[in-house]
């Protein structure tokens, strides 16, 4: 065996388990055939191609799909026949102008033609360091981010980490929630040459009084940490201490941004002209704001408040908000020309960025778990204005949707005699959504429902009246934990149900304006 082959063993291994009880399960249909499809392609992609595709800073997405379909059981031909839906696309890996070393690494970040460069020093570093020691000071730590000796300027790698709807900390989160040092390699240097897009929502304030002299691992969520290189100190880590900040939910800061003028299109001038951003529009605006209110929502997680239980419960929250943005919003704004759901590509990602929280926090001390908490709840507030801030009408949302999402064409065949519940087209909504989802070419779809199938598995069992009375958001009294098929049924038919014969449908991006 070559030693560049065995090179790209070390980095693109077979998957292991999850880091955390609280990431995405994988479904029935894995086989070790099926895991050696996915090794070959992400190795492919790895060696041929780059990280964008076009000089616009588009995302190759292949290794994203890839993942989310071998999670739902997809076999070795469809992931190899999915990957050959991107490679049509891609742009050739490249050279970068000159290496990436230590004493240059801040020289280039937010340059795309360096991308290549930053790849090699994190496989580089990712061999010798612990990850969670490399992602602590690459991304979290103060000299990261606001500088310091040897630095010129401000380097804003966590707001890097959270750009492009999130792009880079999904890319790295693929990487620990599989096991695979490679995609982490990728996503961290994606974040190096990324534009640090959320301006005001991560102020240098937040890194004043951070350290990264002690590295520790999260003891009380997750038992064990794959991609770990020896013991990590424990000090620092989650405890069981009680928080002493106030509590604040998520959908109170939603309620109080959907009543804020401040927020509205009208008052920002919203959307802007096709050459600007509605994202950075709203960062200018009203970036402080948000900021202000992301302060409140994380007061619990402050000083020793970064428990297991606390940040496993704002992780919760933010995957009900994001799935409420998407899909309540996306009900209530409706196309004016045909009446269907708003399928809104932005917020879309909202979604599928939720179920690597687990993972993620898994490999961060306690204090970055909570600075990442805080941000990214900044930046989903800052999309939800920039979109268009659509009102969210949860009692009318469960009026008029079904927790009995149906395949078209229902039913199939005539059940046999004595078949249980024989008029029940869709005895379990999930399967027949899976089944149209892994084969659908759309590569954010399998990326969607399988973050809606997450939190369904996480958290259907919720009844109603579980959040009445503990935020200020209207109707949260009727949610349950059906939100999440329904959102997934509502996904399906408006994307297309191709394995039963529609036609696929773009997502949209018009906004709610």
């Amino acid at each position: 065996m070559s030693s560049e082959a065995t090179d790209l063993d070390t980095f693109f291994p077979l998957p292991s388990s999850p880091p955390s009880t609280r990431s995405p399960s994988r479904l029935p249909g894995i086989t070790r055939s099926s895991s050696d499809a996915l090794i070959k392609v992400l190795k492919d992609n790895h060696v041929k191609w780059h990280a964008f595709f076009n000089d616009r800073g588009f995302h190759n997405h292949a290794s994203h799909h890839l993942l989310a379909i071998y999670a739902l059981g997809a076999g070795g031909p469809l992931i190899e026949e999915a990957y050959q839906t991107h490679v049509v696309y891609m742009r050739p890996a490249f050279k970068s102008p000159e290496p990436v070393n230590e004493k240059n690494f801040w020289k280039h970040v937010g340059k795309r033609e360096f991308y290549n460069s930053y790849l090699e020093y994190f496989r580089s570093l990712l061999v010798k360091k612990d990850v969670t020691e490399v992602i602590e000071e690459y991304i979290f730590s103060a000299k990261a981010n606001v500088g310091g000796p040897g630095v010129d300027g401000s380097p804003r790698l966590l707001n890097r980490f959270l750009a492009s709807i999130v792009h880079p900390m999904i890319h790295t989160s693929c990487g620990l929630e599989f096991g695979i040092l490679g995609l982490v390699a990728e996503g961290l240097a994606q974040s190096a040459v990324h534009p640090a897009d959320a301006g005001p929502l991560i102020p240098p304030s937040l890194f004043q009084a951070h350290s990264t002299s002690v590295v520790a691992r999260l003891t009380a969520l997750l038992p064990s940490l794959t991609l770990r290189k020896g013991t990590v100190a424990k000090e620092g880590a989650f405890t069981n201490r009680k928080s002493t900040g106030a509590v604040v939910h998520a959908f109170s800061i939603l309620a109080r941004v959907l009543a804020d003028d401040r927020f509205a299109p009208a008052s920002l001038s919203l959307p802007v002209p096709e050459d600007g951003s509605n994202f950075a529009k709203v960062n200018a605006e009203v970036g402080d704001a948000i900021v202000a209110f992301a302060g409140e929502w994380a007061a619990e997680l402050d000083g020793d408040g970064a428990t297991a239980d606390a940040v496993a419960k704002k992780i919760e929250e933010l995957a009900w908000m994001n799935a409420l943005i998407y899909g309540v919003g996306g009900w209530a704004g409706k196309h004016k020309t045909d009446n269907k759901f708003n399928a809104d590509f932005f917020y879309m990602h909202l979604v599928t960025s939720t179920i690597f929280l687990p993972s993620l926090v898994a490999y961060l001390t306690p204090r970055s778990a909570a600075l990442l908490l805080r941000t990214y709840f900044s930046v989903s507030l800052g999309w939800y204005v920039a979109q268009g801030r659509p009102a969210l009408p949860i009692r009318e949302f469960y009026a008029g949707t079904t927790p009995k999402p149906v395949q078209p064409g229902e039913p199939h065949t005539v059940p046999a005699k004595d078949t249980l519940t024989a008029d029940d087209a869709s005895p379990n909504p999930w399967l027949p959504i899976v089944q149209t989802t892994i084969v659908h070419p759309a590569e954010h779809l399998c990326k969607l429902q399988r973050a809606l199938m997450h939190d369904a598995t996480l958290y259907g069992t919720r009844a109603a009246g579980e959040f009445a009375g503990v935020t200020e958001l209207e109707g949260a009294e009727v949610l349950d934990g059906t939100v999440f098929v329904r959102i997934a049924g509502l996904t399906a038919d408006r994307i297309g149900w191709m394995r039963e014969g529609q036609e696929a449908v773009n997502w949209d991006r018009c906004g709610f304006f």
